[in-house]
């Protein structure tokens, strides 16, 4: 992740956070990286490697990693001959030219302006013929069912108070002309969503987020602590949630 990246990296649930992105999106992200014929010899680089469950499933198909991020707590005891763990920022850190057979990155451009500029700069980290998979949220899809109009307006709270950092909401849609820009080949790109209700672990993500925003949303007068206190509350009722798209755009040097 950036510096000035908008969640709390202290916040205390930040692990279980991090969970939810993995149990929802994972079995989508190694379905697209098992049709690129991820194996045996492949050299990956994982941008914004969060907490590590992409690294060992990529080690368990034969390949070796480079994870990336500039908050590796969760990845730091997954450092291995297999993965080589750093510390740096993809905006402005070095990475190395023309080494990779995948460059990989979830749910990360979407909260960084410079993210044309970035991919560019991963584009050179590939070696001729590797590909590129950039998976970021589209929001329009985006819905609560059962849910209190306190929960609705936090979240468009939450939405503004990200974009003031540079976050874009739609960027899912927008990578797969970014990668055709920087010029890559064959490139294409696809979205799948889910429908979870409060019992599924991938619900926390988005309980947690917004517990690890709250506090700032509130302070920057875009939602009332009455509204954050009944958002709160129903967070632990029964609702259902219909998630963003998460659009992958994939292209190959």
């Amino acid at each position: 992740m950036p510096r000035n990246y908008v969640y709390d990296q202290g916040f205390a649930q930040e692990r279980t956070r991090l969970a939810g992105i993995e149990s929802l999106w994972d079995p989508g992200t190694q379905s697209l990286l098992d049709d690129l014929g991820i194996g045996p010899g492949w050299r990956c680089l994982e941008v914004g490697a969060g907490a590590g469950s992409l690294l060992d499933w990529m080690t368990g198909r034969g390949a070796t990693v480079m994870a990336v991020d500039i908050d590796t707590r969760f990845i730091e005891p997954l450092a291995s001959d297999s993965i080589d763990v750093r510390r740096l920022d993809v905006r402005t850190d070095e990475l190395p030219g023309g080494e990779f057979d995948l460059v990989h990155s979830r749910l990360v451009l979407e909260h960084l302006p410079e993210r044309r500029q970035i991919i560019d700069r991963l584009a050179a980290a590939l070696r001729p013929g590797g590909w590129m998979v950039i998976e970021d949220y589209d929001w329009t899809a985006f819905g609560l069912e059962g849910a209190g109009p306190e929960l609705e307006r936090v979240t468009q709270a939450i939405l503004v108070f990200m974009q003031r950092f540079g976050f874009e909401p739609h960027y899912g849609r927008r990578a797969v002309a970014d990668l055709a820009a920087a010029g890559l080949i064959e490139v294409r790109g696809e979205g799948r969503a889910r429908v979870i209700d409060s019992s599924a672990t991938g619900f926390e993500f988005f309980r947690l987020s917004f517990e690890s925003l709250r506090g700032a949303i509130v302070d920057a007068g875009l939602i009332s602590e009455e509204d954050a206190e009944a958002a709160a509350a129903h967070f632990g009722a029964d609702i259902r949630v219909f998630t963003p798209i998460m659009m992958a755009a994939i292209g190959r040097r």
